[in-house]
């Protein structure tokens, strides 16, 4: 008998967290008004440009800027946001990067790497840089529907 299983793998795009492919994430929770949380989301065909969303704090806890895309709806740590081709980066106000989001075109898909080192309100390490990726922390949940959600 062959049995089926869903992929947990997009053929159209991928993030690569914690050096394994996912087609969306959730860091946090993003239903919180003031807490932390940072997520890619899953991105359908035709399009190219994910999105990337987040509630972002300094290692202090002080909150540095809310991101929405590659746009920064508020910016209370007067952050930098640079486009660049293929992504953007964000730069702390002293110049110090904060986060890099790149997205790669294959023949066959796409594929985003972020690297950044991100803290919870509480000044807690929520994610870091590991090799061409992002590690995140936290207690993983199963992915429904290939979404990876770590609180």
């Amino acid at each position: 008998m062959l049995k089926f299983r869903e992929s947990l793998v997009s053929a159209h795009h991928n993030y690569l967290v914690n050096q394994m492919l996912t087609p969306g994430f959730v860091l946090g929770e993003p239903d919180s008004a003031e807490g932390f949380f940072f997520m890619g989301e899953p991105l359908s065909p035709p399009g190219v440009e994910p999105t990337v969303r987040g509630r972002l704090f300094d290692e202090m806890g002080a909150f540095l800027l809310r991101l929405e895309g590659q746009e920064a709806i508020e910016n209370p740590g007067g952050c930098v946001l640079q486009k660049q081709a293929g992504g953007f980066r964000i730069l702390y106000a002293s110049g110090k990067p904060l986060l890099s989001v790149q997205t790669e075109s294959f023949a066959n898909g796409y594929l985003t790497r972020i690297q950044g080192k991100l803290f919870d309100r509480g000044g807690k390490v929520r994610a870091e840089p590991l090799l061409d990726s992002i590690q995140v922390f936290g207690k993983g949940t199963q992915p429904s529907g290939g979404l990876l959600r770590v609180l």
